[in-house]
């Protein structure tokens, strides 16, 4: 599954859920109690019920990717302490990014990490 990052487009869901739950409404009951139509009234709940499932969606999404950081922070802390190889007898530590570890190297020359073993990706 694609990682949800919802920091493009989030508030645009938001002032959606706004408008359908709070502008519109005002608007309609403005003019409900100028022209006393009972469609207006209609309009309002429809609009309400609108805003409300867009609201519902925008947790739904947020709900996923929370679900989805917890994971990677979960699969990062794993291997936190190791590091990785990326070829050609070249070591990343995955605690700093420094990419001039060697296979012999115990600790990070960098941030001091102890390694606890090594990681393959």
């Amino acid at each position: 599954m694609k990682k949800i990052n919802s920091i493009g487009y989030a508030h645009k869901i938001i002032g959606l859920a706004a408008l359908f739950l709070v502008c519109i409404p005002l608007c309609l009951y403005a003019l409900n109690f100028i022209f006393h139509a009972r469609l207006y009234s209609v309009l309002i709940h429809i609009s309400l019920a609108i805003g409300f499932l867009i609201s519902l969606f925008c947790v739904g999404l947020l709900s996923i990717e929370f679900h989805q950081d917890r994971n990677i922070n979960r699969k990062y802390a794993e291997i936190r302490k190791t590091k990785i190889q990326l070829g050609n007898g070249v070591y990343e530590c995955q605690s700093c990014g420094n990419r001039q570890v060697a296979v012999i190297d115990k600790n990070c020359g960098i941030c001091g990490i102890k390694f606890n073993r090594e990681g393959r990706i």
